[in-house]
């Protein structure tokens, strides 16, 4: 491998300086902040319009075609407000000084998150999380799986609220027990997650500095997108970083960088909007798959000699794995049953399940260093990119608490560079023997 110029050295330095300072500064204060964003809210339904807080306050369910009437302090929306004016809304939440409920998973969603990007006090603000009658037939929940439903809400996405509606042959009290043993007893009422990077342009130039090491050109022209969009601005290096930084001399180091990368985002976007997750890291799916895309690209023109007698079967299977991988890749996506209870029985065990790509890609990783020289290595690799954008990719859910984002990655990270020591050791023994 061609060795780096003295202009690249002298960037990778100030760069991995950079960024350790960096997340230095924002590692502690995020942990803080999370800890106590975990506090949570419990409503109990009264009837079909109303929700009673802890605090003895009342959250109002707001359907389409009913407005916000003075004296509703709590209200929420629910269903399709498609056809409606966000604004109309907005200044009567700012005039009766309403705090907004965003109920996830709602055909609401996207509405309540248009009437705060145009209210004047959006930090009126909470996020609710329920499980429906319905969902509990047709997806044939047990009080262990809607458990773990409302622990993830806390846990992994720090909802403010759980709203207990009316569930048949399901034992409410026993649930929101195990929840308070775990978080401890619910606040009187809900609030949003708090907490933002003051540095948040330092965040961003540390990752300028990571391409400039890889491509200084291109590390040149993204710098000033700081000023025009600093969310896509925040995207695209962060994309382009995930591809350059791939060419690293020493792959072993490859998911410590990435998940440096993901802590970089995290911080550069680290702010009221994307923590209660009013906005969101544009480009996900694009970031998931523009580096497995170069890898297999490049390994099939590498092996196109061999690897075209099997050129149909080849695209077959990427298609369908290609298909599957994006499928799985938003909280929408379909899970089956048993999955389900499987996740249930990995979170029961780990704290928090570690991410199947992950725990896949980097036992790969390991055999793609490994074996260099075997002729499928190329599926190793790929596997392996695969587990390095799920691990960057881990890190831009900003909503998500920091802690379970590091004990995640790290947790695969560990697994892959383990299986990487067990190969070596047993690699040298047999070469001893032989």
């Amino acid at each position: 491998m061609k060795e780096p110029s003295r202009l690249k050295k002298v960037a990778e330095i100030v760069s991995f300086v950079s960024a350790l300072v960096c997340l230095a500064i924002f590692v502690p204060s995020r942990l803080v902040v999370d800890k106590k964003d975990l506090a949570y809210s419990v409503g109990l339904s009264i009837d079909d319009d109303r929700i009673l807080l802890p605090s003895g306050k009342i959250v109002y369910i707001i359907d389409p075609s009913e407005q916000i009437e003075p004296g509703m302090e709590y209200v929420t929306f629910r269903g399709d407000f498609s056809g409606y004016d966000p604004k109309t809304y907005a200044d009567q939440a700012d005039q009766y000084g309403v705090w907004i409920g965003m109920l996830e998973f709602n055909d609401s969603t996207s509405f309540v998150k248009k009437i705060e990007s145009i209210r004047k006090k959006p930090e009126k603000f909470f996020r609710i999380h329920t499980v429906r009658q319905e969902e509990v037939e047709k997806m044939r929940l047990t009080d262990s799986m809607i458990y773990y439903r409302f622990r993830r809400a806390i846990l992994e996405r720090s909802v403010d609220m759980i709203w207990i509606q009316p569930l048949e042959n399901v034992n409410v009290e026993g649930i929101l027990a195990r929840i308070e043993r775990q978080f401890g007893k619910p606040k009187g009422i809900p609030s949003p997650n708090s907490g933002s990077f003051k540095l948040q342009w330092f965040a961003f130039l540390s990752m300028v500095l990571l391409l400039f090491s890889q491509r200084p050109l291109i590390g040149i022209f993204t710098a000033p997108l700081w000023f025009w969009n600093h969310s896509i601005a925040v995207s695209i290096v962060s994309i382009l970083a995930t591809v350059l930084l791939y060419s690293h001399r020493k792959k072993q180091l490859l998911p410590v960088l990435y998940l440096i990368l993901g802590l970089l985002t995290n911080a550069a976007l680290w702010d009221f909007w994307h923590v209660n997750d009013l906005d969101v890291y544009r480009g996900v799916k694009l970031s998931l798959s523009l580096l497995p895309f170069f890898v297999l690209m490049k390994s099939v023109i590498r092996e196109w000699k061999w690897l075209k007698k099997y050129w149909l079967l080849g695209v077959a299977v990427m298609a369908v794995s290609g298909f599957y991988y994006l499928s799985r890749s938003g909280n929408t996506a379909f899970v089956a049953y048993f999955e389900r209870q499987f996740r249930d029985v990995l979170e029961g065990l780990l704290w928090v399940r570690p991410r199947f790509k992950e725990i896949v890609g980097y036992p790969a990783f390991a055999l793609w260093l490994s074996f260099p020289n075997f002729k499928w290595s190329f599926v190793f690799e790929l596997l392996a990119s695969v587990a390095l954008v799920s691990t960057f990719n881990t890190f831009c859910h900003i909503k998500t608490p920091l802690m379970v984002s590091l004990y995640r990655s790290i947790f695969s990270i560990a697994v892959g560079y383990a299986t990487l020591f067990v190969i070596r050791k047993v690699k040298q023994h047999v070469t001893r023997r032989v």
